[in-house]
């Protein structure tokens, strides 16, 4: 009988690796510069071939940020299950864990922002912020992803050409984290993800199935991103 792995302590290892130092308390970890709370937690694995797929659900707290805690899923594919574990988890720390620690700055320090200013029926002005986080980014023919005078593809561009979608999460006060995930495969048919707080959102897979529409052609290609919406105090 094959025991079932130790995922927080993989993950805590690889925080440490990362220069990111964590306390454990069961399943949980806490960063301890951000006190940021971390449930990482094996969904599911598969062995095909000699590649072993891997789900794993995270979730992540802060008392400023989301208390009850939001949840994202990551994936990974690897030699061995380990492997896939500590990969995706790594993956989550680079493109995931930036944004909710950019999001605790007043100043972030690694990730663009966009802001919005409301005002209505005369109550306080309210700002709200996008932390726009890295970008995963992969085209087969990157030679032929760019055109005379078309603007180069940012840390924007998934959350501005698909705004529509996410209007009413922009004017809300909640705090949102939203998972885009838009891809073209070399028969150019699209393929889109979309969660926001870890739910499916299918206005928003369907925007950016439209935005992959208006790519280049340039072969195969993906863009993945985590975008954090929040709202500043004044």
């Amino acid at each position: 009988m094959t025991s079932e792995p130790d995922v927080a302590e993989m993950a805590a290892s690889v925080m440490e690796q990362r220069g990111l130092a964590v306390a454990r308390d069961g399943a949980w970890l806490r960063h301890r510069d951000s006190g940021i709370g971390i449930r990482p937690h094996l969904l599911q694995s598969q062995a095909s071939g000699s590649f072993v797929r891997s789900v794993m659900v995270v979730m992540t707290s802060h008392p400023r940020l989301a208390p009850d805690g939001i949840f994202e899923y990551q994936h990974a594919v690897a030699g061995t299950l380990s492997e896939a574990i500590r990969s995706g988890f790594d993956q989550w720390l680079q493109i995931d864990f930036t944004v909710f620690l950019d999001a605790l700055r007043d100043r972030p320090e690694h990730c663009m922002t966009l802001e919005w200013r409301f005002q209505r029926d005369g109550a306080p002005e309210r700002i709200r912020r996008a932390v726009l986080g890295p970008v995963a980014h992969m085209v087969t023919h990157p030679e032929r992803a760019s055109g005379d005078g078309e603007h180069p593809f940012c840390p924007c561009c998934l959350l501005t050409n698909t705004y529509e979608a996410f209007q009413r999460f922009i004017e809300a006060d909640a705090f949102y984290g939203i998972r885009f995930f838009a891809a073209r495969n070399d028969d150019g048919s699209t393929q889109a993800d979309c969660r926001v707080n870890g739910e499916d959102w299918q206005t928003g897979q369907r925007a950016l199935c439209d935005y992959v529409d208006t790519w280049p052609q340039a072969g195969f290609e993906f863009r993945k991103q985590y975008v954090v919406l929040q709202t500043l105090t004044p």
